[in-house]
């Protein structure tokens, strides 16, 4: 037996006119539907004489006739445009739920769409906090964790709000992007929160994305592009108000620590941020990932896929990089640095995230204990490395597109945006700089 067909409302036109039909008056051209015994009437705002409107055209749905003037074929393609969307609208409701009320017709024309929509039009931050309730309710979540947790909601419903922001203050849960959640964390920066407590912004926007994700709201791939934002890969690349680096001497003060005074931890976590600066600020994502496969010492280079931007990437290596590992040499047989065991699966993408998660606060923490006993005045973390970099290569005349290049930027407006203070007095001195073949009186 075949598959039964549903019935579903169909859209037509009509010239509403009076009685008593003034033969030289204009008449608005409606937009009709029955549903349930009840009629659904709206204007499309096009005018025309009865004379120039046929009814029985187009098996009764009606369009205008040549009469009306040149410009009848286009007003008809606007007409039959509309048609198409609204039915469009309301097949695929009742293929979905197998009926439709004449309140969902009438949303549908005014354009609508959140009765198709995965999340029926839920605000994102409604989504959260109901979430949180009923976590709270059932006792998954401590008093202090919903508490935390809705203070920044309530921040990320301002960033929302707030005029700087391109955001609407109404988002659904369905169009949360990764993109929106790593401007939400920069905001937070640039307010002046802690790295810590931006962390915490990140942690509570992921755990709501992929609950969202597991009831069907948002889709699987937004959900896991937010969860694999990785805090020292993004923050800091994506405002330069945000930027922190080191100065050349600086970088000096804290690599020649004396080792009599640090731990062999400590020491290595020191010969990765010096490998990171020594190889255009690599990122801490691609030192953990680091295989002695992706070294080639005979050409002096790197050529690593990176796992941000999936890119790969070729990197020349200095004397002094090239020391480094020749000290790594032989200590691990895959991963360079040994921060993942030699058989782990770098395609297991959920669990690397959760490692490098992991690896990048642990070896913050280190740096921040060792730059306290080198007496800098700032915590150093491993993300400074590609910063100072960056900054030190800029302030030595190196092209903006080879910086951007040899940092694996997805292209150079990145980098420019970025350093944009730096290049900016490099232009100026530039400029300052140009000798003319004629002097201007």
């Amino acid at each position: 037996m075949g598959r039964v067909a549903r019935k579903y409302p169909q859209g037509s036109f009509s010239l509403r006119t009076p009685t008593k039909v003034d033969e030289e008056k204009l008449y608005p051209i409606y937009l009709c539907y029955f549903c349930s015994g009840k009629k659904i009437r709206w204007s499309t705002s096009i005018l025309a004489m009865a004379k120039d409107w046929n009814q029985n055209a187009n098996h009764g749905i009606g369009e205008l006739r040549a009469s009306y003037g040149a410009n009848y074929r286009k007003k008809n393609q606007q007409l039959q445009k509309l048609l198409r969307k609204v039915d469009g609208s309301i097949f695929d409701y009742v293929e979905q739920n197998g009926e439709i009320s004449p309140d969902i017709i009438q949303g549908f024309i005014y354009g609508d769409d959140r009765p198709l929509r995965a999340d029926k039009g839920q605000g994102f931050v409604a989504y959260a906090l109901e979430l949180l309730e009923k976590q709270y309710m059932k006792r998954k979540i401590r008093i202090s964790t919903y508490k935390n947790s809705v203070s920044i909601l309530n921040q990320f419903k301002n960033f929302l709000n707030d005029k700087e922001c391109e955001q609407k203050s109404e988002l659904f849960v369905g169009n949360i992007t990764e993109d929106i959640v790593r401007d939400f964390l920069a905001w937070g920066l640039e307010r002046g929160r802690k790295t810590d407590t931006v962390e915490k912004y990140l942690e509570t926007i992921s755990k709501v994305c992929r609950q969202a994700s597991d009831d069907g709201l948002l889709c699987k791939a937004s959900a896991q592009a937010i969860a694999d934002i990785v805090l020292e890969d993004s923050l800091d690349d994506s405002s330069a108000r945000s930027i922190k680096y080191l100065t050349t001497g600086e970088i000096g003060k804290l690599v020649k620590i004396d080792r009599g005074i640090i731990s062999n931890k400590q020491v290595d976590v020191l010969e990765m941020f010096k490998f990171s600066y020594l190889s255009c600020g690599l990122r801490i994502s691609d030192i953990i990932t680091l295989r002695w496969y992706d070294v080639d010492l005979e050409k002096k280079e790197l050529c690593k896929i990176q796992v941000k931007t999936r890119g790969r990437n070729i990197i020349p290596l200095t004397k002094k990089a090239i020391e480094i590992l020749e000290k790594w040499k032989g200590r691990h047989n895959v991963f360079v640095f040994g921060l993942l065991p030699d058989d782990f699966d770098l395609k297991e993408e959920e669990r690397l995230r959760t490692r490098r998660n992991s690896i990048t606060r642990s070896i913050n923490k280190t740096l921040d204990s060792i730059s306290k006993k080198t007496q800098l005045d700032k915590k150093v973390t491993f993300h400074m490395a590609r910063h100072s970099w960056a900054v030190n290569a800029l302030e030595q005349g190196m092209p903006i597109s080879m910086i951007s290049e040899l940092m694996g930027h997805a292209n150079v407006e990145v980098t420019e945006k970025v350093y944009a203070r730096w290049t900016g007095d490099n232009k100026a001195e530039a400029i300052r700089k140009l000798k003319y073949d004629f002097d201007i009186e």
